[in-house]
């Protein structure tokens, strides 16, 4: 089973319990048009609304968890799970740094697998790198800028990293901007 497959049929799990979503992490930046490449699938999710059905229907689907889970709290502060038939690594988080699904915070649409998959925006996903901020953060986050260029949406990522407190971050993070000329 492809990666996107995996990715499409988790994201239809978290639509039919009504557990909002965001994908994140390497994925997400493939989308964004990064080199990138990755093994794990990693999701921002609603804590508030996950229950341990959401651990039933993963199992389901061949998901096996890494430890046992007693309650939603345990699985939304960081739920593993390893797919028994490809060994994909699935992280399931309430929150990281410089981002949790809340009201105002972008999420994007992009169509994986036929299934139309929320996607954290690429100006959040480089708030996240900047609120982490370690060497490989950096350079995963300059690839993002220098790929998406004047699609940035500088109001609302300078908004962001104002809540988040990285604006000197994401600042110098611009500077690795490309200025698309056309002609």
């Amino acid at each position: 089973m492809k990666l996107r497959k995996l990715i499409a049929d988790t994201c239809e799990v978290f639509d039919k319990l009504s557990i909002e979503y965001a994908l994140i992490g390497g994925y997400a930046a493939i989308v964004y048009d990064s080199p990138y490449i990755t093994a794990d699938i990693d999701f921002v999710v609603d804590a508030d609304k996950v229950t341990l059905d959401l651990l039933k229907r993963l199992r389901d689907m061949g998901w096996n968890p890494t430890e046992e889970y007693s309650d939603a709290i345990e699985l939304t502060a960081f739920g593993q799970f390893i797919h028994k038939d490809t060994g994909v690594v699935l992280h399931i988080f309430g929150d990281v740094p410089g981002f949790r699904i809340k009201e105002g915070v972008g999420l994007n649409k992009a169509k994986i697998e036929g299934y139309d998959v929320n996607v954290c925006s690429p100006e959040d996903y480089l708030i996240m790198r900047a609120a982490v901020w370690g060497d490989e953060d950096k350079q995963k986050a300059i690839v993002i800028v220098r790929a998406q260029g004047k699609n940035l949406n500088l109001d609302y990522l300078m908004k962001r990293a104002k809540e988040e407190k990285v604006t000197r971050r994401v600042k110098w993070l611009l500077g690795f901007q490309k200025i698309r000329k056309d002609g």
